[in-house]
Parts: C-alpha cells; sequence; structure tokens
C-alpha cells in the first residue's frame, strides 16, 4: 500500500496544500486544483471542517490522493485516516505518528529541516520527509546543500515555494514540493476566483509536463 502512494507522489510531484477559513472555501480550492490538473492535496486539520472537505475530495476520483496537514499527534492520524485520508503530513517528526498511520494503510510524512532532524525522520520510518519551512531556511540553496549528504532521501520541501522556483526544486532533487498560497492566492479566494485558481494549476502541471527531464531521486526499497 505505502509503496504503491509513495509512487504517486514520484509520478505528479506537486502537492497543492489546502488551508482556509472555512469549509466551502477549503473545497472551493480543492475542487479548483484537482480541475487543473493537480492529484496531491493536502487539506490541513486547522482548516474547519477538514473531515467534510477530505470526504468531498476523496470522490473526486480515484486518481486524486487526499490527505491531511498538521498532523499533530497519533490519534488525529488515526481520526484523519478515518475520513479516508491516503496520507498524514506533520510539521514535526512523531513515530508514533509514522506506525499509527502505517498500521492503517496510509502514507506518513514526517516534518524535518535540520540534517539530524532529517535522519531521523527517515530512521523512524517517514515515506517522504517535509523540510519546512525552506524558504525561510535558504529556499533553493538550501535544498542543494542538503543533496550533497542526502542524494537519495525523499524530501518534500514547502513553505515559500511559488511559480518562479517550483520547477527549480525538482529539478535540484525535491521528490516532491508542497504548493499553498502561491497556487490559491488569499485575494482570489475571498473573491471566489475559482476559475483562475484552476487555470494557475494547469498552467503549472503544464511546465512540469513540458520540463519533465527532472531527476527524482530514489525511493524506499
Amino acid at each position: 500500500m505505502s509503496h504503491a502512494l509513495c509512487h504517486r507522489f514520484i509520478e505528479h510531484r506537486l502537492l497543492a496544500i489546502v488551508r482556509a477559513d472555512s469549509a466551502p472555501a477549503a473545497l472551493a480550492i480543492g475542487r479548483a486544483v484537482v480541475t487543473g490538473g493537480f492529484r496531491l492535496v493536502e487539506v490541513t486539520l486547522t482548516t474547519p471542517g477538514a473531515e467534510q472537505v477530505v470526504g468531498e475530495l476523496r470522490g473526486s476520483g480515484g486518481e486524486v490522493l487526499v490527505g491531511c496537514g498538521t498532523v499533530l499527534t497519533p490519534e488525529a492520524a488515526r481520526r484523519a485516516i478515518g475520513w479516508g485520508a491516503h496520507f498524514v503530513v506533520s510539521p514535526h517528526t512523531d513515530p508514533e505518528i509514522i506506525a499509527t498511520a502505517h498500521q492503517l494503510g496510509a502514507l506518513a510524512i514526517g516534518g524535518a529541516l535540520t540534517p539530524n532532524e532529517i535522519v531521523a525522520a527517515w530512521q523512524a520510518g517517514a515515506d517522504l520527509i517535509k523540510v519546512f519551512p525552506v524558504a525561510q531556511v535558504g529556499g533553493l540553496a538550501y535544498l542543494k546543500a542538503l543533496r550533497g549528504p542526502f542524494p537519495d532521501l525523499p524530501l518534500l520541501p514547502t513553505g515559500g515555494i511559488g511559480e518562479d522556483d517550483y520547477l527549480d526544486y525538482l529539478a535540484a532533487g525535491a521528490t516532491a514540493v508542497g504548493v499553498g498560497q502561491a497556487l490559491a492566492p488569499q485575494g482570489e479566494v475571498r473573491e471566489g476566483r475559482w476559475g483562475t485558481v484552476a487555470g494557475r494549476a494547469s498552467d503549472w502541471v503544464m511546465r512540469l509536463a513540458e520540463g519533465n527531464g527532472c531527476l527524482v531521486p530514489g525511493e524506499r526499497r
């Protein structure tokens, strides 16, 4: 199960992070990015009505993987997976969250920032390692520095990645990247400009397809 889901991250490489003030807004964002071609969607647990949003997005079709982010405890992971989440994402690494996700057939994405934390996440069994917040500690240069000692670890940088550099992160060796506000800016969300969000998502997906020579690090065997 986990191996197959990991392959979906390696295949699609763009994770939309949905964080909103209401369930209707979050659902509209999620539907817009899926319409635009995204197949990896994370709904943060800080979003009101996250359970409803996950359930609705799971109905978007079998190609779409839907997960929950800001998962801080094993109990929260269990609850999210019960809603139908394919994966859980944490800003930190908790071996109990990882074990819970695996026991329930879901992927576990642990958060890390420093080299020590990255190794700890991998040793704890994280399927992917969320490097957060990447832009605030050097961005692309920081990812490239990490790739020296960790050429094969499945890193998923998030935090401050946008239209101008997401392809650079992928070319530098990120297994996938997480994008949020740059994909669905707050102003567009407030105005309900879902067609604009969907169009941007489509553009990002097409640009990735056109530049599909980006290297992908090895996956866990």
